[in-house]
């Protein structure tokens, strides 16, 4: 998604289609970028993991610090330093009390117009109405998102679908042939591991 918007494939392949060449069109680089993770668990992690041979900066807020994210390169702040200096953001956060709404009015302001949102983790993290005043506004310069207030399939009157520069997909980010492999796998080793006396991966 950030390579998407950050190339703008998404709209350039509508313009292929319509016979549209070039023209002036230049995008920009993940390289160099500094990017901002909010949630910094497990996908957090990887992700500061799959950014490190792009060449990006990674600066990341979360409740608790974890080792295993500096390893992986992610350089801890406060969140409105991230917001401030963060050219794309991606929420890797988990759907609470307290991150509800989480990014709102407020964070928008703190960003740079130049800035782009990636929310992968639950839609109402955002204050969606405020995401899209913010993009209409030109506040930022985009969002993409793979979750949203309601799952989808989002009424055909939804703002979201009318709001400036948004990359939208139906909460995919987990679907894919292997990942359906690996969770069936776990099913079974799991079912395995309690009819042995073992059980593992216990919800308490």
């Amino acid at each position: 998604m950030m390579i998407d918007l950050l190339r703008k494939i998404t709209p350039l392949d509508a313009k292929t289609r319509e016979g549209e060449g070039r023209g002036t069109f230049a995008g920009r680089e993940l390289k160099g970028k500094t990017v901002g993770i909010i949630g910094t668990g497990d996908i957090g992690t990887r992700t500061a993991e799959l950014l490190k041979p792009f060449g990006v900066e990674v600066l990341g807020y979360s409740r608790s610090r974890r080792e295993s994210a500096q390893e992986a390169g992610i350089a801890y702040t406060d969140l409105d330093n991230l917001l401030g200096k963060s050219d794309l953001i991606s929420i890797s956060v988990p759907l609470t009390d307290q991150t509800r709404g989480m990014i709102g009015k407020e964070s928008f302001d703190k960003m740079k117009p130049t800035a782009f949102l990636i929310n992968t983790a639950r839609g109402p993290v955002v204050d969606e109405a405020a995401l899209i005043e913010a993009l209409n506004d030109g506040k930022i310069a985009g969002a993409a998102l793979d979750v949203f207030d309601t799952e989808p399939p989002l009424p055909k009157d939804a703002a979201i679908l009318k709001a400036r520069n948004t990359l939208l997909t139906p909460h995919i980010g987990y679907a894919s042939q292997e990942s359906f492999d690996d969770r069936a796998k776990i099913v079974f080793d799991n079912v395995e591991a309690f009819l042995e006396g073992k059980p593992q991966n216990v919800v308490k």
